[in-house]
């Protein structure tokens, strides 16, 4: 994770709203080093600036050993994939 000082630095930087974003980017990232889950390695859009909080939580999922069936929204983040236009609700 980032020390504080490029924290700091990016919280004089951008706005409260971008800072958030940047910041639950960061954290998402970190998480997916973690992730060995085919679907999300292939069709996670990690440009995207949608859906960051249930992207946080379907990674915090996988991270802690849940079953895909047990983890709302695990597919709706898989934004790449073919014809995900529609959501998998």
């Amino acid at each position: 994770m980032l020390d504080a000082k490029i924290l700091d630095r990016m919280k004089e930087e951008l706005s409260a709203e971008e800072f958030a974003v940047e910041s639950k980017k960061m954290q998402i990232l970190d998480l997916l080093l973690n992730s060995d889950d085919l679907l999300v390695t292939k069709f996670f859009d990690t440009d995207s600036n949608e859906l960051l909080d249930e992207k946080i939580e379907v990674l915090t999922a996988l991270k802690e050993g849940k079953a895909i069936a047990d983890i709302p929204n695990y597919y709706n983040v898989l934004e790449l994939y073919p014809g995900n236009e529609v959501h998998w609700d």
